[in-house]
């Protein structure tokens, strides 16, 4: 088994969960979006770039993935089955290693590394959301200054 490989999967697919997680948060927190405005132009979510974005969301992105930790271990055995590797024994290394990433991730590490390639973001697509109720702007900022 080619470790460094199996290593750069995992860690791409948590890659992918966060940027998708992020910029969704950044849609859901859109004063213009939820106005219904029509130009981009007064939308927040087009001015800032995804760097920017990951450090103002990334708290709250965390704070979402990590009690579905074991929803996204399902799902990343989903789609890159490998049965010697992810049985319950493999899924719960995988629980502890992905809750582990995600606890430490920084908005550069997310930016800034290679782990998310093109061959990993074919395979994984588009992750579903994992918000069941969308976060607004008012409960974002009162999440951020608790923590």
């Amino acid at each position: 088994i080619d470790t460094i490989a199996v290593q750069k999967k995992r860690l791409g697919y948590l890659v992918s969960v966060i940027v998708n997680e992020t910029h969704a948060q950044s849609i859901d927190c859109c004063p213009g979006c939820s106005k219904g405005l029509n130009s981009p132009l007064l939308h927040s979510h087009h001015h800032s770039n995804l760097l920017e974005k990951l450090y103002a969301y990334l708290p709250c992105v965390k704070e979402l993935m990590i009690p579905k930790i074991k929803h996204l271990v399902n799902q990343f055995v989903s789609k890159f089955p490998d049965p010697e590797i992810y049985d319950e024994a493999g899924k719960k290394v995988l629980r502890c290693f992905g809750k582990d990433f995600i606890m430490q991730s920084t908005p550069t590490t997310i930016y800034y590394t290679h782990y998310l390639n093109p061959d990993i973001d074919a395979v994984i697509g588009t992750p579903e959301k994992l918000r069941v109720k969308p976060m607004n702007y008012k409960r974002m900022s009162k999440k951020l200054k608790s923590t």
